[in-house]
């Protein structure tokens, strides 16, 4: 069962999620808030699986949300539900920590789908966000940097560059020949010293 947290301060969409989302299998949803109060204490307390966050919340955004939630417990995965489509909202969020990165007109079921996917540490985007992430990288103005400095293993260094080129966790299980539970284990060391939280932050960085 996914245990599921929702951060939406508006009052119409925050019940269409709950509608939706509570007639879906293995999701239970154990928190739902309108902004960030207390929300160290309230991931401690329900400790959710996955998060999903808005941007504009009140008082405090919900990209400094996912930077608090980062910080106290690293290994809860985050994806942004927003109405906003702008390059700068998007790789703050990605580099903050979160996992995907979803608009409010995305249906329902992607979504759901959305919630399973980051459950499992894979990364989603809509396809606009994914586009702009693509021109991003087309365009040559991400900084390229040499994975050397970062006193990687042999074995993590190989892993990295499998996530670099986009290969599934299971595709870059098999081409080690190690478990999955194994290659996550790399995968926590890996983030441990390139200092990020997640895959879609391995994709900001590295072309």
């Amino acid at each position: 069962m996914i245990r599921l947290a929702i951060f939406e301060d508006n009052i119409a969409y925050r019940k269409a999620l709950q509608t939706f989302i509570g007639t879906a299998e293995n999701i239970s949803l154990v928190h739902v808030g309108e902004n960030l109060s207390n929300l160290t204490k309230i991931i401690a307390t329900v400790k959710p699986d996955v998060v999903i966050m808005d941007i504009d919340l009140p008082k405090t955004s919900g990209i400094e949300g996912v930077k608090i939630i980062k910080q106290v417990a690293p290994d809860i995965n985050i994806f942004m539900l927003t109405v906003f489509e702008d390059d700068d909202k998007i790789f703050q969020s990605i580099k903050a920590g979160a996992l995907g990165y979803l608009l409010k007109k995305d249906s329902p079921d992607k979504i759901i789908d959305a919630i399973h996917a980051i459950y499992k540490g894979e990364s989603v985007m809509n396809g606009q966000i994914a586009r702009k992430i693509l021109d991003y990288f087309s365009s040559g103005k991400q900084k390229n940097i040499d994975v050397e400095e970062y006193n990687l293993t042999k074995r993590e260094k190989e892993i990295l560059l499998l996530l670099i080129d986009g290969l599934s966790y299971k595709q870059i299980a098999g081409k080690c020949f190690i478990s999955i539970d194994t290659l996550f284990s790399h995968i926590r060391k890996i983030y441990t010293k390139l200092n990020i939280h997640s895959r879609a932050e391995i994709s900001a960085r590295f072309r």
